[in-house]
């Protein structure tokens, strides 16, 4: 096998196991993929509980004087002697509730800390160890003395 046919096939295995595991849509790419949806699944659950938590508390509120009260007591650090009062409000047309969006990239997954080393350094190192790999075996088999005589038998 010549230098260039040997250099080529290297070539060749090392770009099928690039775009098998390090591409865009390599096995690294869609297990980082999959790991940031199970975190975004776990944010959503704890905001709808913590949402129906809420929803919860602004009924009973709405509805009871007395959980006003001691609510208000409660943040407002007033006496057992004061008085709240509260005032309805009409319910406007035009606001909308918002969607909230998580409180920061650290709660979402993106913070950080690393416990694999990230996609991109993966690449650069692969990428690099692909390329001295393929100049090493060129040059490698370059060096060789050629095992069969090249001379014509006339």
């Amino acid at each position: 096998m010549t230098p260039t046919k040997a250099s080529l096939l290297v070539m060749y295995i090392c770009a099928g196991i690039y775009l098998g595991l390090l591409s865009e849509s390599g096995i690294a790419e869609r297990m980082r993929l999959e790991k940031e949806l199970q975190n975004l699944n776990a944010e959503v659950e704890r905001l709808v509980v913590e949402n129906q938590g809420l929803e919860e508390k602004e009924r009973r509120l709405k509805n009871d004087a007395y959980a006003l009260e001691q609510e208000a007591r409660k943040y407002y650090l007033l006496s057992e002697t004061a008085h709240v009062l509260k005032f309805e409000e009409m319910p406007s047309p035009l606001t909308q509730k918002t969607k909230a969006l998580p409180a920061s990239l650290h709660t979402a997954g993106l913070g950080g800390e690393w416990k694999e080393p990230p996609l991109f350094l993966l690449r650069f190192f692969f990428i690099s160890f692909s390329v001295f790999l393929i100049l090493g075996v060129y040059f490698k088999l370059k060096r060789l003395q050629p095992m069969s005589n090249h001379k014509r038998l006339n």
